[in-house]
Order: C-alpha cells, then structure tokens, then sequence
C-alpha cells in the first residue's frame, strides 16, 4: 500500500470536497478519491478505487475480485444497483413527500448541510468564476437550497413532493431487485466480495438516515419506505446476510454504531 494517498474528506458536511485544491484531484468533487504514483490519473469513482485496493494489498491468498465469470456478473449486478440512482440515499436523507416530512427536514442537521454547501459553493464561484464546476454546481445545489430556506410551501415544493414520492417507489423496487440478486451466505456466493464492500456501506447509511440507532434494526427503514409502498419489508435474504456478514470482526469494527 505504500505511496497510495487517499484524499479523504472526513467531515462533508463542511464542504470540504469543494475547495479548487481538491477539485484538482476529483473535478466531480465527490468522495472517495485515489492518488498513487502508479496511477496515470486520481480515480474518483469508488467502484474503481476499492478494485485498486484490493488489487494493490499485499499477496494474502484472498482475492476479493472473484475470478469465475458467473459470480463476477453477480458482483458487477450488485454494485451497479447501489451505486445506481433508484437506490440513492440523498433521496432518505434530503428529500421530502409532503409538508410535514419537509417541515422535519427543515428542523434537522439537515437544512444545515444544504446551506453550508451552497454558501462554499457561492464563496468559491466568486473567486473562481472560471471553474465550470462551480456555476453548474451551485445552480443545482441552489434550487435544494431554495426550498429548504423558503418559509411558505409553494408549486416548487409540490413538484419536490411528487418527485420524492415516485423516488421511494424507485428505492423499494431497488432493494426487492438486491435481495433478489443476493448469493448467501455473502453477497455473491461463499466468499466476499467487492460486493460486500459496496452493498455494506450503502445499506448502513440508508438504515442511519432512516433514524435506526441499532446495526440489525431495520424497522425504521421499513417504516419510512412504507409511507409510500404499503407492504414494503426488507427481503428475508438481505436479512441473513447482513447478519452474516455483521459477526465479522472488521464489521464490527468499522460499524460499533451505523453512520
């Protein structure tokens, strides 16, 4: 591992990942990104930068890059699927169906985060008004912003409503298509995979921002979906996977809480 650099943002919500120095790195300015001498370019995709890891760990006799072409089309499914819009936790964590759900975003951390994005953003599209990023970005981040900051719930809200409402039936479908996909005891089968480390995270961050305080409680995940998916429960696979892959040491030490 030795001359990797891992320019990892530690604390977002201060929008760190804006700043111009960063955007040099990852010009999308999201999180994670990989520097190494290695490497022709940073890689700013989190697919690519944990096949990197994997391929760049010293010779341990596991491979989490699973070689038989079956299992590697399952690996391939899985990652897509959380890394794909309809299951984007930006839709638990920001978004809002109604006026009452909106009002309780207002009144959270979250309004918060939305506000100091755009205040960096603005900060730094008046001191670089020639990085393309940051016009485009903060117009984008801006409108979130609007909403947030209005007092008086209008059409645009309504529009964010209707679009929230259809996202959670998105996000359900999603997750029914993960447990469908899921090989047990791990994700694709009898070892771990990359998959693991992709569905792991994403699950974990869907569960916190649906308020659970407890790594196996997926009631309050279940609750919020349900609110537009009558019926929705997570599937009996993901169930016993989770589980599964929970007793693991490093699980526990990376997740003594979810985050």
């Amino acid at each position: 591992m030795h001359g990797i650099r891992i320019p990892l943002t530690r604390n977002i919500v201060t929008a760190a990942n804006f700043d111009p120095e960063y955007l040099k790195i990852n010009p999308n300015g999201t999180v994670p990104s990989i520097t190494a001498a290695s490497l022709n370019k940073p890689l700013t995709e989190s697919a690519d930068c944990l096949t990197y890891l994997d391929q760049a760990r010293p010779n341990s006799g596991v491979n989490l890059t699973p070689r038989d072409p079956k299992t590697q089309e399952i690996v391939q499914k899985l990652i897509n699927l959380v890394h794909s819009d309809a299951v984007g936790t930006n839709l638990i964590l920001l978004m809002a169906r109604d006026k009452e759900e909106f009002q309780g975003k207002q009144s959270s951390m979250w309004k918060d985060y939305v506000g100091t994005r755009q205040q960096v953003l603005e900060q730094n599209r008046t001191a670089h008004p020639e990085h393309e990023f940051y016009g485009g970005k903060s117009m984008e981040n801006g409108m979130l912003n609007g909403l947030y900051t209005s007092e008086e719930i209008g059409p645009h809200h309504e529009a964010f409503f209707a679009h929230s409402r259809e996202g959670y039936q998105k996000f359900a479908n999603g997750v029914a298509e993960l447990d469908s996909l899921l090989v047990l005891p791990y994700a694709a089968g009898e070892e771990v995979t990359l998959a693991d480390l992709h569905v792991v995270p994403w699950l974990a961050h869907a569960m916190w921002g649906a308020g659970a305080s407890e790594v196996g409680d997926f009631a309050p995940l279940e609750e919020l979906v349900r609110k537009s998916v009558p019926g929705f429960k997570v599937g009996e696979k993901i169930r016993q996977w989770w589980s599964t892959f929970g007793e693991r040491e490093s699980f526990k030490k990376v997740y003594p809480a979810l985050h």
